[in-house]
């Protein structure tokens, strides 16, 4: 199977754990600061790489350790701090709904440094329908409710997003493999941790992982969505650019809504599937498919 199709398939696999995280991390805010959070999961997800790559990462010039502390700080630190916190200040429904503008903010971004061309008419006819598709599955239940406070979170951790995957882009065309730099990206954005960390003086509530329900909601956000999933979603930033990778986190908030439906029972009513149908045209046209459909069709015809 050629690169670029496992591509897809990353970025599938990637949105589809991700969009567990944020009932995840709603059931933890009961228990852990956000921050708290965050350390865990990050801390866990670079023990577990590790393990996978015990080795140590060597960079050929200082200023691509510059990229890799840059990707730290926007990646595993910047976006998830930000996101962590903003469900503090609205609903886990909004939340998902305002970093879903990411694929725009990235498209943005790598338009301008890049010069990618993935940024165009069909782009923004897809950010449309996916964004309108997700309104309506995540606000079925009616309005949102959502700080100030809230809403600037979601879009600076969707903006800060934007520059990660600019980054990753960046760092896999200098040629260092994906999960040795992801063990790079994760000790620089656990360093911005620790230092957080010491300098606050804050004290860890260890009693609260003595709960099963803790441990196992950290357990998977640490192995599973962070150092899985960073390496899958690297993977699919090298082979399709971070435009075209950045769209598919359209299908975060419908996943969220499949896990309801597949493990709490929740109904699948008609505006579920009018959404999801809005989210995956969206995806397509963002993505090209579409196109890539009629160009086969015509190739098959000949």
């Amino acid at each position: 199977m050629e690169n670029r199709a496992l591509g897809h398939i990353a970025a599938l696999i990637t949105m589809f754990v991700w969009g567990a995280t944020f009932v995840s991390t709603k059931v933890l805010l009961g228990y852990l600061t956000p921050f708290q959070i965050l350390l865990c999961r990050t801390t866990l997800g670079f023990l577990a790489l590790c393990l996978v790559r015990p080795r140590i990462l060597h960079l050929d010039k200082p200023s691509h350790e510059l990229l890799v502390a840059g990707a730290g700080l926007t990646g595993t630190f910047g976006y998830y701090l930000a996101e962590n916190t903003a469900l503090q200040f609205a609903d886990a429904s909004f939340v998902s709904i305002a970093v879903s503008t990411a694929p725009l903010f990235t498209a943005l971004l790598s338009f301008i440094v890049l010069r990618e061309k993935g940024f165009g008419p069909r782009f923004i006819v897809g950010f449309v329908l996916a964004i309108s598709g997700i309104a309506l599955i995540s606000l079925r239940e009616g309005p949102a409710h959502a700080s100030t406070l809230g809403v600037v979170l979601c879009l600076v951790g969707a903006f800060t997003w934007g520059i990660y995957s600019i980054i990753v882009k960046r760092l896999s065309d200098l040629g260092y493999e994906t999960i040795a730099v992801t063990k790079r990206i994760f000790a620089w954005g656990l360093c911005y941790m620790l230092v957080i960390h010491l300098v606050t003086g804050a004290q860890f509530p260890l009693e609260a992982l003595a709960e099963p329900v803790v441990w196992g909601n950290l357990a998977f956000l640490g192995l599973l969505a962070s150092a899985g999933c960073f390496v899958t979603w690297g993977y699919s930033v090298k082979h399709l650019g971070p435009t075209l990778a950045s769209a598919y986190i359209y299908l975060q908030a419908p996943v969220t809504v499949l896990w309801a439906v597949l493990l709490l029972g929740e109904p699948l009513t008609a505006v579920i599937v009018v959404g999801f149908v809005l989210v995956i045209t969206g995806v397509a046209l963002s993505e090209g498919f579409d196109k890539q459909l009629i160009e086969r069709l015509g190739k098959t015809s000949q």
